[in-house]
C-alpha cells in the first residue's frame, strides 16, 4: 500500500483530519492555489511521504473502494457541518 492510500485510510478514520483536510481544500478553493502543498505537509505531520504531484494525481480518491464514505459525499457536496449544529 502507498503512503498515499495509507493517509487516505487514515483521513477516512479520523474525524479530525477530515476536518484539516476540509479546511486544506477550502483555503486553496479561495486562494486559488496551495492543495497539494497543504494536504503534503498535513500528511507529513501525521507520518506520511507524499508529494504534491501525488495529490494532484489522486483528485479523484474520491469512491475508488466502491461506495463514498459520509466524509467524501460531504466533500462532493460541499457541505460544511460545525460542531453542535444541525
Amino acid at each position: 500500500m502507498t503512503d498515499f492510500q495509507s493517509f487516505r485510510n487514515a483521513v477516512l478514520e479520523d474525524d479530525d483530519l477530515q476536518e484539516q483536510v476540509i479546511s486544506i481544500i477550502n483555503t486553496a478553493t479561495a486562494n486559488g492555489s496551495g492543495l497539494g502543498d497543504g494536504i503534503t505537509n498535513l500528511a507529513k505531520t501525521h507520518g506520511f511521504t507524499i508529494t504534491s504531484d501525488e495529490v494532484y494525481a489522486h483528485q479523484d480518491f474520491l469512491g475508488q473502494d466502491g461506495d463514498l464514505t459520509d466524509f467524501e459525499l460531504e466533500l462532493i457536496s460541499g457541505g460544511q457541518h460545525q460542531a453542535g449544529t444541525s
